[in-house]
């Protein structure tokens, strides 16, 4: 049997999206980890290090390129995984609510293994996304005044 195409583009980006967003906050982590070694624990506003960083009680000031890609990797990847997963086409769907939440089991719906192409496209443009276009962003972001920092 034949799939729709939006069923194959579906497994393909909902995939693709999976896999951005899980290197993505891996890459967060490992960023912020390195940066807040490095960084001092006064503000050094003559060097830009202004903007505080609490990581888990200690706090760390950073310049506003580290802010702002930082809080930018946190604040996308996780809604971009969601958005993978809402994304991708699913069945045998079983849902079960209860009084404190719920919870959802499916087969995938991929007879062409599309999936597997699309996890593939994103683990490889994933660095070339955070580490090549991504400071182009952050750049021209700061450059009119936007800094975006986790605080």
């Amino acid at each position: 049997m034949i799939r729709p195409t939006s069923d194959r583009i579906r497994n393909w980006l909902g995939s693709f999206l999976i896999a951005y967003g899980g290197l993505a906050f891996l890459c967060f982590a490992v960023l912020v980890e390195l940066w807040a070694l490095a960084a001092p624990t006064t503000p050094d506003p003559r060097h830009g290090f202004v903007y505080s960083h609490n990581e888990h009680g200690g706090i760390t000031y950073f310049a506003a390129f580290q802010a702002t890609c930082s809080a930018m990797l946190i604040a996308t990847a996780i809604p971009i995984t969601f958005l993978g997963v809402a994304l991708l086409p699913k069945k045998n769907v079983v849902v079960r609510r209860g009084f404190l939440g719920a919870s959802a089991n499916w087969d995938h719906d991929d007879p062409r293994r599309r999936q597997r192409w699309g996890y593939v496209a994103g683990v490889l443009a994933t660095p070339l996304i955070i580490f090549v276009l991504g400071p182009i962003l952050v750049r021209w972001l700061n450059a009119r005044g936007f800094v975006f920092s986790l605080g």
